[in-house]
């Protein structure tokens, strides 16, 4: 009897030890939203712009990235589901709106800027997103 029931705990425990795991992999799978602030714009570029003009505001980007600490990460590139409409976005994340205003004040993002401009058409689009 002692090693029935010795078997059959054992048995509850494993069986318990395996929903756990599984459990705790199906939890690492799930997308847990985050509550930072996403920054995103796609711009369309000027007529006549090369590949050098492009590549300048990409490193403009990263190293605007660099000088304003506010900016948590950012991806860049070609957008790829809206033809001619929108050519390349920018997206950057911040921790919240008041990260965004010191983002937008800062000195180094007047200088991209300057770059930026060059290439795109005026009118981008730009989406704030907060995270819920």
């Amino acid at each position: 009897m002692r090693n029935l029931f010795t078997a059959r705990s054992m048995g509850l425990l494993l069986a318990g030890a395996l929903l756990f795991g599984a459990g705790t992999l199906v939890g690492q799978k799930m997308a847990s939203g985050k509550k930072t602030l996403i920054h995103a714009f796609a711009f369309k570029q000027e007529q006549g712009t090369t590949q050098k003009d492009l590549d300048a505001v990409w490193a403009a980007t990263r190293k605007m990235a660099g000088q304003i600490p506010e900016i948590k990460s950012v991806w860049m590139g070609k957008v790829l589901n809206r033809g001619d409409q929108w050519q390349y976005g920018i997206v950057m994340e911040f921790e919240n709106r008041d990260a965004l205003k010191k983002y937008a004040d800062h000195p180094a993002h007047q200088e991209w800027d300057a770059v930026y401009s060059k290439v795109r058409v005026e009118g981008t689009n730009t989406l704030d997103i907060q995270g819920q």
